[in-house]
């Protein structure tokens, strides 16, 4: 079980924090994330072999399980015989897996650690600016599907993701260009469905069901931020924003 938590660091599920139930959790560093190193992530894992196979990975998909600048941990560096190799090849240079140049710098690892410091902070103020959107725009639900918490969890806020509803007199499109030309910044859920964009065309796949939820979001949904430095005056501003949106096309749909 893999667990992608790039976009929940610090949620936890019936108590429990989110990452902790996989054989192998994903976070990332992004700036937009819930902490940054500028750019990166890591892969977290309780075990030895999975360590192992994700550090090969990381390093260009090597045999080898020395440290980064260390070399020959094992005593056997020349003493190998592995794939069509000959015997002795450098085992420091063996590949047995397609792998990546994926290391994080020493600077990069400081910044992150400065950040690890902040993260209570962050998702502190994260679920607190998501609480206040939530609120303020809840008289608009008969037009924008908002989000919920699932019971029994408690959500680290990327984002606060809106949906506009199949009957609004408005679309997403015109909402969020609306929302941009008041310079406040807006983008889709991620890819939405994957199937439909130009890179996965040409591949061969099968779906065996309609996916609506996926149809959904795809066509409806954006995320508006809930960023851990943003003030109240902001938060209104957003709200008053959306309001105004709404009020002009209801007003005009009345007249």
């Amino acid at each position: 079980v893999i667990e992608d938590t790039c976009d929940a660091v610090g949620a936890t599920w019936h108590g429990k924090p989110v990452g902790s139930f996989g054989d192998l959790a994903t976070a990332s560093f992004y700036p937009a994330h819930h902490i940054t190193m500028g750019e990166g992530g890591a892969v977290l894992t309780k075990t030895k072999p999975m360590r192992k196979i994700v550090e090969s990975f990381r390093d260009w998909g090597r045999d080898c399980w020395c440290a980064p600048g260390d070399s020959n941990t094992c005593g056997r560096r020349y003493d190998w015989q592995l794939g069509d190799l000959p015997y002795g090849y450098d085992h420091k240079f063996t590949y047995s897996h397609i792998g990546y140049n994926m290391k994080a710098t020493e600077m990069q690892a400081a910044i992150g650690v400065a950040q690890l410091s902040k993260l209570d902070g962050f998702i502190a103020a994260r679920r607190q600016n998501w609480a206040y959107l939530r609120e303020g725009l809840a008289d608009l639900e008969e037009f924008l599907l908002l989000p919920d918490a699932t019971p029994g969890s408690e959500p680290s806020w990327f984002g606060f993701a809106i949906t506009v509803r199949p009957e609004a007199p408005f679309g997403r499109l015109e909402l969020v260009e609306y929302l941009e030309s008041r310079r406040i910044d807006a983008r889709p859920l991620f890819g939405g469905d994957l199937t439909r964009h130009p890179a996965y065309l040409g591949i061969p796949h099968r779906i065996v069901r309609p996916m609506v939820n996926a149809e959904l979001i795809t066509n409806a949904t954006f995320w508006i931020g809930v960023y851990p430095g943003l003030a109240s005056e902001q938060l209104d501003f957003l709200i008053d924003t959306l309001h105004d949106f709404v009020s002009g096309y209801t007003l005009a749909r009345s007249s």
